[in-house]
């Protein structure tokens, strides 16, 4: 009589684990993605808030303060914001120096949305962060956020 070889799985047992893999695969999936693209808002705002803390330390230098004057934009290309040094304290220098020589937004409100624009404003001395995207950390949608 022969014995039956038992190794091994069959076709159906395989079938069911790759469809209960597809099925977890499907619900998972989307909520992984909306956790890496809430890190990446967070993430955004959060430099954002960097370069308005590093623009407003900036100004405490009094020589940076007169360059400013009523207002300045800070320059981006494509949500990416650049900053240069240079030997004399000039306020980009000082913004690479406390932020570094880039910043870029990756979020898809950010990437998006029209350019967020930081506004140095010397006569106030607040920096304005305007966006049409709404910022994470306000109680309401907004287009302007002031440090």
């Amino acid at each position: 009589m022969k014995k039956m070889n038992n190794k091994g799985f069959s076709l159906v047992e395989l079938i069911v684990v790759i469809a209960i893999m597809a099925v977890l695969i499907g619900v998972l999936a989307p909520q992984f993605l909306r956790y890496v693209e809430k890190s990446r808002l967070q993430k955004d705002n959060q430099a954002i808030a960097e370069i308005a803390s590093a623009a407003k330390a900036a100004m405490a230098n009094e020589a940076i303060y007169n360059q400013v004057g009523g207002g300045t934009v800070i320059p981006h290309s494509s949500k990416t914001y650049s900053f240069t040094t240079s030997s004399t304290p000039t306020f980009q220098g000082e913004l690479a120096n406390t932020c570094g020589q880039t910043v870029t937004l990756t979020s898809k409100k950010y990437t998006t949305a029209p350019a967020v624009n930081v506004t140095v404003n010397a006569t106030t001395n607040t920096v304005e962060v305007s966006c049409p995207a709404y910022f994470e950390d306000v109680a309401a949608p907004a287009s302007t956020k002031v440090f």
